[in-house]
């Protein structure tokens, strides 16, 4: 799927949810949700030569597979807050998607924790 092809998409989702939100606002939310959803699909299907090619810069490098895990899964995360956030402040809820994005960002800190440790082992080893 061509970014003009998720551009039309998108374009069209809108003018529905512009449509509907003067007569049901929960069916414009939906359909950003949806829309949302659809689009991430779409780009998480073209992504997987990126990934591809993420892992085996990162191995021919000498670096650990894990780390290039670890890298995807942040980026991941960072997708999915990002989607739920943004839907949260599309149906006027602000708090809570603030606090979305807090859990994300706490959950990719929780993540990476492995490679703060392999810094601080290679830090202390230079020190030391």
């Amino acid at each position: 799927m061509s970014m003009l092809n998720i551009a039309g998409i998108a374009v069209v989702a809108a003018a529905i949810a512009v449509l509907l939100r003067q007569y049901k606002q929960e069916y414009a939310m939906l359909v950003g949700l949806a829309t949302g959803i659809v689009v991430f699909l779409f780009v998480l299907a073209k992504a997987q030569p990126a990934f591809d090619e993420i892992s085996s810069l990162l191995s021919g490098a000498g670096i650990s597979s894990e780390y290039a895990q670890i890298l995807i899964k942040a980026l991941g995360i960072c997708f999915v807050t990002q989607l739920a956030s943004d839907s949260c402040r599309d149906a006027g809820e602000a708090a809570i998607a603030s606090k979305v994005e807090l859990a994300g960002k706490f959950t990719v800190l929780l993540l990476a924790l492995p490679l703060f440790e392999q810094i601080a082992k290679l830090a202390i080893g230079l020190i030391g």
